[in-house]
Order: structure tokens, then C-alpha cells, then sequence
């Protein structure tokens, strides 16, 4: 690797950096603000209470305020991932318990997941763009009005597409050994799919076969291809 593609590595890294941590500020800025004010103050027909304006946030929302006395009164053996087969409520339970038993506590969750798809869309924009406009279309995608809904209430949105987008870094870590074979690609690659499948489990564990289907298409193309196409390898 030239000095070149050092330094550029390098300087996408700090730009990765810094798109999380401002996206991650401004999640956290805007699900408080939304929350806090819009919601309540400025549109109160469509309050539920607490700021929540979606029925299922309501739902869940109850369950993990059960679940947090529960916990209280019983010790962390009571917690549970998936208490009535939500796990918003499971995790929000979890920020309850450890706070205080208000949706604004799962914040800064709901905006470190935000901040995270956001990287990950900038990083798989950057091998196909130059920096800048990777870190544009990261940015439609977090700017995107659609995006408060998981962002400023409790839903599963959030963590279900940041679980797909890592199984897709994965398929894309794959792709790259189908010309240039390299032992950390195809263990990155392998990290992000296990990881990704993980969280999309949590999420919405029906899923889990359509991305068992898809990963393994997926890969038997790649091997169909390899077996005609000739690749350098690098075991570094």
C-alpha cells in the first residue's frame, strides 16, 4: 500500500469520525427536542403521553415501566430481552432502570444506533464515490424526516436497519475477495454478517431467514465467479 493510500485511509477515518460524532449530536439534540417540546407543546392532539406520539412506542413504553419495577423489586434475573416479544421494550427497560422511567432515556441509544448507520452508509458510498459525496448521501440518510421516528420515540426501526446495513458491509467485505483475496477483508466480512445477524435477530427475528437466504446466494455466486476468475491474494 502506497503512502498515498495511507494518508487517504487515514483521512477517511477522521472524516468517519467526525460524521458519527456530529450525527450522534444531532440525533440526540433533535429526539430531545421533538420529545421534549414539539410534541407536547406544539402539537399536543398528538401527544400520548411523554412526548410519544406513535401508538406502538405507547405499548412499548408501558411494558418496560412494568419491567423496570420489576426489575427493581427483583433484581436483574427479571430482565428480559424480549418481555411480551418486544425487545424496544426490552432494551428501554434496560435505560429505565439504569435512569429513570422516561422515554427520554433511550435517547442517546436511538442516536448512538442512528449514528452508526450513518457511518455505515458513508463508508460503503466511499468505495464507490470520493469522500465528499459519501458523506452527502450519509447525510440524506440521516437528515431524513422518516428517520425521528426511531430516532425521538421507542421503535425498532432504528436497530433493524442498522442489523441489515452491517449484513450488507458484510456481503460487500465478500465481494471485494472475488479479485483481490485479503485475510482481513474476509474477516471483517465475517464480522459485520455474524454481528449484523445479530442485531437484526433483536430486532426482528423473523428476518433472520430471508438474510440466511440472502447471505448464502450471495455466496455461492462469489464462489461460482472465484472459480472462473483468477485472484491475488494477500494474506496481510
Amino acid at each position: 500500500m502506497t503512502n498515498i493510500h495511507v494518508e487517504n485511509s487515514i483521512s477517511d477515518m477522521k472524516a468517519l469520525f467526525y460524521f458519527c460524532v456530529v450525527t450522534f449530536i444531532y440525533a440526540l439534540s433533535a429526539g430531545l427536542f421533538i420529545q421534549l417540546y414539539v410534541i407536547p407543546v406544539l402539537f399536543p392532539h398528538f401527544n400520548f403521553g411523554d412526548g410519544l406520539a406513535i401508538m406502538d412506542s405507547v405499548g412499548f413504553d408501558k411494558i418496560a415501566r412494568e419491567k423496570a419495577i420489576e426489575i427493581s423489586r427483583e433484581g436483574w434475573r427479571a430482565w428480559e430481552l424480549r418481555p411480551q416479544l418486544q425487545s424496544p421494550a426490552g432494551i428501554a427497560s434496560f435505560f429505565y432502570t439504569h435512569w429513570t422511567p422516561k422515554p427520554y432515556s433511550l435517547l442517546p441509544f436511538n442516536a448512538i444506533v442512528h449514528a452508526l448507520s450513518g457511518c455505515l452508509i458513508v463508508w460503503l458510498l466511499r468505495h464507490f464515490y470520493s469522500l465528499l459525496p459519501a458523506i452527502v448521501g450519509g447525510a440524506v440518510f440521516v437528515l431524513n424526516p422518516a428517520a425521528m421516528e426511531w430516532v425521538a420515540q421507542i421503535h425498532r426501526d432504528g436497530v433493524f436497519i442498522l442489523g441489515n446495513l452491517m449484513v450488507l458491509a458484510c456481503l460487500f467485505q465478500l465481494s471485494k475477495s472475488l479479485y483481490y483475496f485479503k485475510a482481513s477483508s474476509v474477516m471483517w466480512g465475517l464480522f459485520f454478517g455474524l454481528s449484523g445477524t445479530i442485531v437484526v435477530w433483536v430486532a426482528r427475528g423473523f428476518w433472520i431467514q430471508v438474510l440466511f437466504v440472502s447471505i448464502l446466494l450471495w455466496v455461492g455466486l462469489l464462489v461460482l465467479l472465484c472459480a472462473y476468475t483468477d485472484i491475488s491474494v494477500d494474506e496481510d
